[in-house]
């Protein structure tokens, strides 16, 4: 079951923004890259011996979002495939909504997503609400805030998934290259079974 949920909540954030929300979050955001990117981040946990190493390329295709990657769970190999959506683009102080629908393992589910921004972006809400066909509904909010313009940005965020508890996420990221090139770091706790924590360190490329 753990390592069920890690894939669905996984899943649900494989999809980024041109300049903003995309790694280190989990929650998705309703906006998608402009051109082409490439998202990639290993992942440890701290309560069993394995862990995960996620490659999510990325382009635009006509207006929506095409993500064909995968991932590797303690030697388990998963196929992702995911098309996003914007219903209404996220302006500057606006709110914005996208749908994305896709397939995780074999398992289609869906997003619905919307972004709330503040402040000239200094600060933008994100929230989604899920299913996957066989693992049942998925949820999570997440909060970026500038923390010193234009570069580093601080991350939190929370997601779950039905009859599971939350998982806290937060964390920090920073543009080497301001919209070419970013690197980040996390850390997650999940209190309940097991007190599950684990971290990340992650790559983004825009071209």
């Amino acid at each position: 079951m753990l390592k069920g949920l890690l894939a669905a909540l996984g899943a649900l954030g494989i999809c980024s923004a041109p300049a903003h929300a995309a790694r280190p979050f989990f929650t998705d955001d309703a906006r998608i890259v402009d051109k082409c990117q490439i998202e990639t981040f290993y992942k440890k946990e701290r309560t069993y011996s394995g862990s995960e190493f996620w490659f999510l390329p990325a382009c635009n295709l006509f207006g929506a979002e095409l993500t064909a990657g995968g991932n590797r769970i303690e030697g388990d190999k998963n196929t992702i495939v995911q098309l996003k959506f914007l219903l209404k683009k996220l302006e500057t102080n606006g709110v914005g909504y996208a749908l994305s629908l896709g397939s995780f393992g074999g398992e289609p589910y869906f997003n619905a997503i919307g972004s709330r921004s503040f402040f000239d972006d200094r600060l933008v809400l994100h929230g989604n609400l899920g299913d996957f066909r066989d693992s049942g509904g998925t949820w999570g909010y997440g909060v970026e805030a500038l923390l010193w313009a234009p570069r580093v940005y601080g991350i939190f965020e929370s997601f779950g998934q039905h009859r599971e508890t939350p998982t806290y996420h937060y964390g920090v990221r920073f543009w080497v290259i301001p919209n070419r090139f970013q690197v980040d770091t996390t850390r997650g706790d999940q209190t309940g079974a097991g007190n599950r924590r684990f971290y990340t360190v992650g790559l983004r490329f825009l071209f």
